[in-house]
């Protein structure tokens, strides 16, 4: 038996990641119709059906399923070695793509990379901000909170944070400085709208300090928006402790009470332990801080 054209594993391995074929065709820069004749040639090819195709998209079947775990290990490993491949020996250039949290790549992440970029001007980088359903295979690196039992993956500690209550003089001053946790009950609170992923892992914490139920003043569904709405004077806000919260101008309220402490990770496969550029960002970021 011939063996499989890696065009036609990674056209089957995109439509059983994205589980329709329209959107497998768009990952693949191609048309729909391209995409089915092309499967409809695979299945052909290995003699058996590789999917189901239902009313929600397609579905994999049990010889479909052995070829994905088959295809996925295949095309991770022959997409890191093409990406080292091609580093020079004696520079550090090409492209990098990070997954990370909206709030960690925008508040965190890029007011720190422009040292970066003048020790490694031939670097591009790709930031894919993610608040669910995050996916490792879209990037070289992520930077996340630590992945638990994902023994494939090096998994390198940059910093803590530490949730804690802010609030701005201009709301302090007109609604006074609170003492105790008796005395949240009579502030405006800010929240997040509902359960989230965040990159510290509360899920408004600030709503459950004392067995007194408290309510919020006001809810968003963006921790850039709970910031703004703090800075704006709308009230208390739970936050982690990043440099860019510290020197906001918020004042920290109640500070010998404490939230959950979180540490964020530098995420990437153990098959790229020996990329350069991975290497260059990790040596850089893991002297940052928070």
């Amino acid at each position: 038996m011939r063996p499989i054209d890696l065009s036609k594993l990674r056209l089957f391995y995109e439509i059983a990641r994205e589980g329709n074929m329209t959107r497998a065709a768009e990952k693949l820069n191609t048309v729909q119709p391209a995409v089915s004749r092309s499967l409809l040639m695979l299945e052909d090819r290995m003699k058996t059906k590789l999917f189901d195709r239902t009313s929600g998209g397609m579905r994999l079947t049990q010889q479909g399923e052995k070829l994905y775990i088959h295809a996925k290990k295949l095309l991770e490993e022959h997409d890191a070695f093409e990406r080292q491949f091609y580093e020079k020996e004696d520079e550090i250039e090409g492209e990098i793509k990070v997954i990370t949290t909206p709030f960690v790549g925008s508040e965190w992440l890029v007011p720190k990379l422009k040292g970066f970029f003048d020790l490694h001007p031939k670097i591009t980088l790709k930031t894919l901000l993610r608040s669910e359903g995050i996916d490792l295979t879209e990037g070289d690196v992520a930077i996340l909170t630590a992945l638990p039992q994902q023994h494939y993956l090096i998994q390198q500690y940059l910093f803590t944070v530490q949730v804690r209550l802010f609030a701005s003089s201009e709301y302090l001053e007109k609604f006074g400085i609170p003492q105790n946790l008796e005395d949240l009950d009579h502030h405006h609170l800010i929240t997040y709208r509902g359960n989230y992923y965040s990159p510290y892992g509360s899920t408004n914490w600030l709503l459950n300090l004392s067995e007194t139920s408290k309510k919020s003043y006001f809810e968003i569904d963006s921790l850039h928006g709970m910031l703004n709405g703090a800075l704006e004077g709308l009230g208390i806000v739970e936050f982690p402790d990043y440099s860019v919260v510290l020197k906001s101008g918020l004042i920290e309220v109640l500070p010998d009470i404490k939230g959950p402490e979180t540490s964020i990770y530098f995420i990437y496969p153990k098959s790229r332990r020996n990329s350069k550029k991975i290497n260059g960002l990790l040596d850089y970021l893991s002297k940052q801080g928070k």
